[in-house]
């Protein structure tokens, strides 16, 4: 029996995580998944996730794959099983079998994060995975500093510095901010995103959204490439990563265009012959 690759669409709320990647003594998505999976198959299973996402943030849209010798998986009877031994804070929306020349993180196209406020005075109970902000926004201000953003930039200036990734170019497809009634919906697409980059870009916005910042400081801090002149990181929970794309197309209005995995390898040279 030959080796097959697999590749999962994977939905975690990030609260009780220490990040998407393995680490010793902590608890990890990838532990759990790769526990399931073992548990599943009956062998050990490693995972190679798209990226990774920090201590606290949520997906709903991680995509990673993994060999097994099993060329025969059902995929509603897989579904149903691997979500039934996962703990409740994470489930498997799909499963897709590939070629073997796909690969979660190296053969991604664009990730999609959105960073969610909750802006109004008072907090709802139901808002606990989002940030609450109770001095109002200015949405124009905000979508004038994103505007500056996009494009292909070296983002030195909105990366952690404990990050030792060297190659800070970065190419931002779209930045958008959104209102809809009392929530503000931030949505970041590129083709890579540096550590904590996401949550630094939100930082600023949420300084420039309060009117203590003018929208012409995005573009002073980005050409700066000097970290230590960017405001203070945003949370965490604030942020998801909603989907990963494997289909270079349509970058301009791609957050409104998603589609499933297997949808968007269909007819593609990383599909399945």
């Amino acid at each position: 029996m030959y080796t097959c690759r697999y590749a999962l669409v994977v939905e975690y709320v990030g609260t009780d995580f220490h990040g998407s990647q393995i680490q010793p003594d902590t608890r990890t998505v990838q532990e759990e998944i790769q526990k399931a999976l073992t548990i599943y198959f009956k062998a050990p299973v490693k995972t190679v996730f798209s990226g990774r996402t920090d201590a606290g943030v949520h997906a709903k849209g991680q995509v990673l794959h993994f060999d097994i010798k099993n060329n025969d998986v059902d995929s509603n009877r897989f579904l149903y099983a691997i979500n039934s031994i996962l703990p409740d804070d994470i489930s498997v929306s799909e499963i897709v079998e590939v070629n073997r020349s796909f690969h979660a993180q190296k053969s991604a196209a664009y990730r999609w994060y959105r960073y969610t406020i909750a802006n109004r005075k008072y907090k709802n109970a139901f808002d606990s995975r989002i940030l609450h902000e109770r001095t109002k926004l200015d949405i124009d201000l905000i979508n004038q500093a994103l505007d500056s953003l996009t494009g292909e930039h070296d983002f030195s200036s909105f990366c952690s510095l404990k990050t030792s990734n060297p190659n800070k170019v970065c190419k931002l497809y779209y930045a958008k901010a959104h209102k809809d009634g009392d929530y503000i919906y931030i949505d970041l697409v590129a083709n890579r995103f540096l550590y904590n980059m996401v949550r630094i870009i939100a930082g600023m916005i949420l300084e420039i959204g309060r009117n203590k910042l003018t929208p012409q400081f995005a573009y002073e801090l980005l050409i700066s490439k000097n970290r230590t002149k960017a405001p203070k990181t945003a949370s965490a929970n604030a942020l998801t990563l909603e989907f990963v794309g494997y289909k270079n197309k349509g970058f301009d209005n791609v957050v409104f265009n998603k589609t499933t995995l297997s949808e968007q390898l269909k007819d593609t040279q990383h599909a399945k012959k």
